[in-house]
């Protein structure tokens, strides 16, 4: 069976994925329902469930969309309470998409007003940052302690609901742990007692670090740091020639 061999097969719906003239949701002719944006949102709703995968592709055939119009109203759904994980935070996707949190759709009543970072923004702070997390330094690709693949975002440092505004020097990058609100708001559920023997084993200077980065509210980039992520950011090309460079220092080391 292909990847959209299931589009045809007759597929059971609860009452609530039906919109009020009785079609689907992502079917029907109900006024600001019938952009690419609106079905798309409602087709994934109903038919991806939270951790399930999906592709660009697969949304253009099943709801007819143009190439370059699907790739822009799937990113619009970023900017609507949807997030998804993606080939740009981990490569080894490749087309697919993992969902990871259902945003708005019709269903939900009239669109919102969005307050969301949009892409353009977004893309801004992650360069400016390097693309790292400023608060633990991890990028985009790697992977947390439990084996889960590190996604990034653009957090606020002051937040909307105490009057932070979405410009560049109110938002920061924040991987997926370090932004979660209830994590800021409550801690993690990590034993006190194991953290602080953690700290306790670290060597002076090292604790001194520490001690700054809680000061500052993120962790300090080493010269290293920054050469290692102007390295990873910088594309093929980049890459060859820092490549080329380090194997010709090395080799001179060996004469």
């Amino acid at each position: 069976m292909s990847e959209f061999d299931f589009v045809q097969v007759n597929r059971e719906y609860p009452n609530e994925a039906y919109a009020p003239d009785g079609e689907l949701w992502w079917e029907t002719k109900i006024h600001g329902c019938r952009g690419a944006f609106p079905r798309m949102a409602s087709w994934l709703r109903w038919n991806v469930e939270v951790g399930e995968r999906f592709t660009t592709r697969q949304l253009r055939k099943v709801l007819n969309v143009k190439n370059e119009h699907a790739q822009r109203r799937q990113r619009e759904l970023r900017d609507h309470g949807w997030r998804y994980l993606s080939s740009k935070e981990e490569p080894s996707l490749g087309e697919d998409c993992i969902l990871e949190e259902i945003g708005w759709w019709p269903g939900d009543g009239p669109r919102p007003k969005t307050t969301a970072i949009s892409a353009k923004v977004r893309r801004q702070v992650l360069e400016r940052d390097g693309g790292r997390c400023v608060i633990c330094g991890r990028a985009a690709g790697e992977q947390y302690d439990d084996g889960s693949i590190v996604s990034l975002a653009a957090g606020h440092i002051r937040a909307n609901s105490h009057g932070g505004k979405i410009s560049l020097d109110n938002l920061r990058t924040e991987c997926r742990l370090c932004n979660e609100s209830v994590r800021a708001d409550t801690g993690s559920a990590a034993d006190p007692k194991a953290v602080l023997e953690q700290v306790k084993s670290l060597k002076k200077k090292e604790r001194e670090e520490l001690r700054y980065w809680i000061q500052a509210g993120q962790r300090t980039r080493t010269a290293l740091d920054r050469a290692y992520d102007a390295y990873r950011l910088g594309g093929p090309r980049v890459q060859e020639e820092v490549v080329r460079y380090l194997a010709e220092m090395e080799s001179r080391s060996w004469v």
